[in-house]
């Protein structure tokens, strides 16, 4: 059974009620800026060549050209969080662009083998998406957020690195004003080019989360702060991994890879992999999630005022 069951539905109705519909949408298709793939050996990353790729533009109401955020879903592809932000922040008179980066590349999921697609791959997907929502009219590419949840919650941890904004874009492309990361996967995952921010970061992630514990992104956003890094978290009291997804209730799913109990530290971001430092053999299977209106509309605030203030 998969985690994500209520996505058909989700996308099938729209958004739940009192929530406006976005005026108009389309498919954009875009090449990602270059790959990361595995080595022959598998013992450490590659560049490749670029990937299509594809997603879906949201437009609010109005003539724009309309700030941007970038949407990069969870290790369970799209679902309900994705749509229900998309309408939120249309909302609010941002465009909306729910990256795809699972069904090119013919995956239904990661959450059950987290190696079928790691984070640090997907980083030249938002780049790629970006880059080529820059060509279109009614999108203002220089005012764009990178907002990811879970797995692409760690997606835009990686890409906020300079060492990302260095290898994926020149000096001719726009780059992310802002990083909003929700319950992000790898803030246990150490290596030097995670030291440097080019963009403010900010994360946000349940006090009971007992798949991305936020222990350890408040660690990982000390060591930042240390640093003269742009970064700052909220945890939300009596919240779970998924706390907004709308109607979640309190679910453990057994299925799922669950890296919690693991400290690792790279050489590079590049590699070579080495075993965790600690707690070697330490991927076990499980874990809880469960959506909260209150921590939800919480973060909504929190994130309108955010945005308001990257962009004035």
């Amino acid at each position: 059974m998969r985690f994500w069951l209520a996505i058909v539905v989700a996308l099938s109705t729209g958004p739940a009620a009192g929530q406006a519909m976005q005026t108009s949408s389309e498919e954009i298709r875009f090449e990602t800026a270059k790959s990361v793939v595995l080595s022959a050996d598998h013992s450490k990353w590659e560049f490749g060549k670029p990937q299509a790729l594809s997603g879906k533009l949201f437009l609010p109401k109005g003539v724009g050209p309309f700030p941007l955020v970038v949407l990069a879903h969870g290790c369970d592809g799209i679902t309900p969080v994705e749509v229900g932000w998309s309408t939120v922040l249309n909302s609010w008179g941002y465009a909306t662009f729910i990256l795809d980066s699972l069904t090119d590349r013919n995956l239904e999921e990661v959450c059950t083998n987290a190696a079928d697609l790691r984070p640090i791959q997907r980083v030249p997907d938002a780049y790629g998406a970006l880059n080529a929502l820059s060509q279109h009219t009614k999108i203002d590419a220089n005012r764009s957020v990178l907002m990811g949840f879970s797995h692409g919650g760690a997606l835009a941890l990686s890409a906020a690195m300079t060492w990302s904004k260095q290898q994926f874009t020149t000096g001719r492309q726009p780059t992310f004003r802002a990083f909003e990361a929700f319950y992000p996967a790898n803030c246990n995952v150490d290596y030097p080019e995670r030291k440097s921010l080019y963009a403010p970061v900010r994360i946000h992630v349940g006090a009971l989360d007992d798949w991305t514990p936020a222990a350890q992104c408040e660690r990982l956003v000390k060591e930042w702060k240390a640093a003269k890094q742009d970064a700052d978290i909220t945890s939300y009291a009596g919240a779970y991994h998924a706390f907004d997804y709308e109607g979640l209730g309190l679910t453990h799913l057994s299925y799922v890879d669950n890296g919690a109990g693991c400290t690792v530290r790279f050489p590079s971001v590049m590699g070579p992999f080495a075993p965790p430092v600690e707690g070697a053999g330490c991927v076990t299977k499980g874990a809880t999630v469960a959506g909260n209106r209150e921590a939800t509309e919480k973060a909504e605030k929190l994130v309108r005022t955010q945005l308001a203030h990257i962009f004035k």
